[in-house]
């Protein structure tokens, strides 16, 4: 009996290990099942998980026994030393600009770390998104790839916009023209391509036309909301690609939401989910670090698994340390409220129930050796934040990007009142030199909005929110991308006082109040100081001196980049306005 017992418990082991692999692999700090269940039935069955698992490392199943390639540039010279991967290891092309590998069963794809000095290949001529892999194929062996040399050499000068999730769904959100109740019937997709893509296409044009341009996309390109379309990846992926901008993607929560058939739909559209390249003088890095946990995924943070920690280490490894590494990703990594074991609590007061990703100490160490330093680009809150901590004696922002489909296509506004928009970022040899955020059919200049704090927005109000005296003309700002190094002041009659920061969990009255009502697929526990997941750190208060004085901000940005509005143009229209519909027909 006790052979027959251990025997099933074997068998078990057996099933559990192999599904942690490819689709069922968990994060790496949530691997410790096996080891607890094999402690229960003693020494006997420990040797044999042990045996077990040197005979699968020793074993692992391969697509075929070697894969392997050549890269040449256009005029067919060897390119050497690039290198190769199928995001399970990483090899470089010799001195002939051949490469030869052993991919694992689970890999899906191999592609090359595009090199700064090179052009990134494209999906089609009209297509920009970026193509810098081949599917594996059964019994196929061997994968060339042809680069092309940038006729300049490195771009030390490049714009990068970043949009957080685009996430077009199947449904028909509500959407007005103007100031009625009376809806019009446009798919997501036509307002993600009619709004923000004509509208990056604005942008575009009025950068000189040698101005390299590239994109990111952070993830959650589309969500099965409305029921499953399977060519829904694939019209983003070209709605994206439709300018001059060479855009890459990350994969989001939605784009799978725990379905491989949903996943395959992404990969089959962008490609691998964890990859790198470069631009400049820096390393982009892009992960899936989505794993979902006791169904509530969504406001975890973010977790990758031991065998992405093991490629990215390989990656890191084959990368200039004189470099700045652009680490990209859909949830982030430095909050939470619903965390994986070995979670960080976060050790602000503001911020009580959130957490640091187990992760997020390792991968600390991973980047400290680049000189360059590194960043952290997210999306997935539909909320704007860049938010700061301090971890392990380190000071850290983690830019978490406002959704271009605000609060997934219910408004033109996100939870926390920024614009459905984009980010521009202009990188110089290895610096952010420059970055705002573009609200669509927004001003570039427009980087905030005024309130009064007693403003009713539907039974909401700043006041209440955030214990601001009532009846003295407290005027809130909405800077949207605002972070500790921004300077925010208001000028009454010619004195200049600084406003108060507001950094918290809580909601944004105006975008609560707006939401509250004409919100069909969101609830207004998501978009509300309900949502305990939402953070605020953008919201600055003034109480003037004299009442009914004439109040200007200024917001001044880490680059010297001054904006300004008057309290004369303060929201005080809960519904017909900005977040209802855009004016001029747009």
């Amino acid at each position: 009996m006790k052979k027959v017992f251990l025997f099933l418990v074997f068998s078990f082991l057996v099933m559990a290990m192999q599904g942690c692999q490819a689709d069922g692999e968990k994060p790496s700090s949530d691997f410790h099942a096996l080891d607890s269940l094999s402690a229960l039935v003693g020494r006997q069955l420990q040797t044999r998980v042990q045996m077990l698992r040197k005979l699968q490392a020793a074993a692992r199943p391969v697509v075929s026994d070697t894969i392997h390639g050549r890269l040449t540039d256009r005029q067919g010279r060897p390119m050497v030393g690039v290198v190769v991967s199928d995001s399970y290891q990483c090899v470089t092309t010799d001195s002939n600009g051949e490469y030869r590998m052993k991919p694992l069963a689970a890999a899906r794809f191999v592609w090359y770390r595009v090199p700064a000095f090179c052009a990134i290949p494209v999906h089609s001529h009209d297509d920009h998104t970026a193509c810098v892999y081949l599917p594996l194929e059964k019994g196929k062996r061997t994968y060339n790839f042809t680069l092309t040399r940038l006729k300049g050499g490195v771009e030390k000068y490049y714009k990068l916009f970043v949009l957080g999730d685009p996430q077009i769904t199947n449904a028909i959100s509500p959407y007005y023209t103007d100031a009625s109740d009376n809806p019009v019937k446009k798919s997501d997709l036509w307002r993600f391509t009619n709004q923000t893509m004509a509208d990056i296409r604005q942008t575009i044009s009025n950068l000189p036309s040698e101005m390299p341009v590239y994109g990111l996309s952070m993830g959650d390109d589309v969500q099965y909301y409305g029921g499953y379309n399977a060519v829904l990846e694939r019209q983003i992926r070209q709605a994206m690609g439709s300018t001059r901008m060479i855009l890459f993607s990350v994969i989001g929560n939605h784009d799978q939401d725990g379905k491989a058939l949903y996943r395959r739909q992404w990969e089959a559209s962008f490609g691998p989910e964890d990859y790198s390249f470069d631009r400049g003088n820096e390393h982009y890095v892009c992960l899936n670090d989505v794993w979902f946990y006791r169904n509530q995924a969504y406001y975890s943070p973010g977790q990758l698994t031991k065998r992405q920690l093991s490629w990215l280490r390989q990656d890191l490894a084959l990368t200039s340390h004189a470099k700045k590494v652009i680490l990209c990703y859909h949830v982030p990594l430095t909050f939470g409220n619903n965390p994986w074991r070995q979670a960080t609590p976060l050790d602000i007061a503001s911020e009580q129930g959130h957490y640091a990703s187990s992760n997020l100490s390792l991968l600390l160490k991973m980047l400290a050796p680049f000189k360059g330093g590194f960043e952290l680009f997210c999306g997935h809150t539909h909320f704007a934040i860049n938010h700061e901590i301090d971890f392990q004696g380190q000071h850290l922002m983690e830019h978490c990007h406002a959704a271009a489909c605000g609060n997934i296509w219910q408004s033109n506004i996100n939870i926390c009142g920024t614009p459905n928009g984009y980010y521009v970022y202009s990188f110089y040899d290895g610096e952010i030199v420059g970055d705002y955020y573009k609200g669509t059919f927004w001003p570039a200049d427009k980087q905030m909005t005024l309130f009064h704090a007693d403003t009713d927005f539907n039974g909401e109000s700043y006041a209440t929110d955030w214990a601001i005296p009532r009846g003295k003309g407290a005027i809130i700002a909405n800077v949207f991308n605002a972070d500790s190094r921004w300077k925010v002041v208001a000028i009454e009659d010619g004195q200049r006082y600084p406003m108060e920061r507001i950094s918290s969990k809580g909601q944004d009255a105006f975008a609560t109040g707006y939401h509250h009502k004409y919100s069909k697929s969101v609830n207004y526990h998501f978009i509300s100081k309900q949502n305990g997941y939402l953070l605020m750190n953008h919201l600055f208060v003034y109480v003037p001196k004299r009442k009914g004085a004439l109040v200007k901000v200024r917001a001044t940005d880490p680059f010297g980049n001054v904006y300004e509005e008057r309290s004369v143009n303060v929201i005080t229209e809960p519904f017909k306005n900005y977040a209802h519909y855009y004016t001029n027909g747009k």
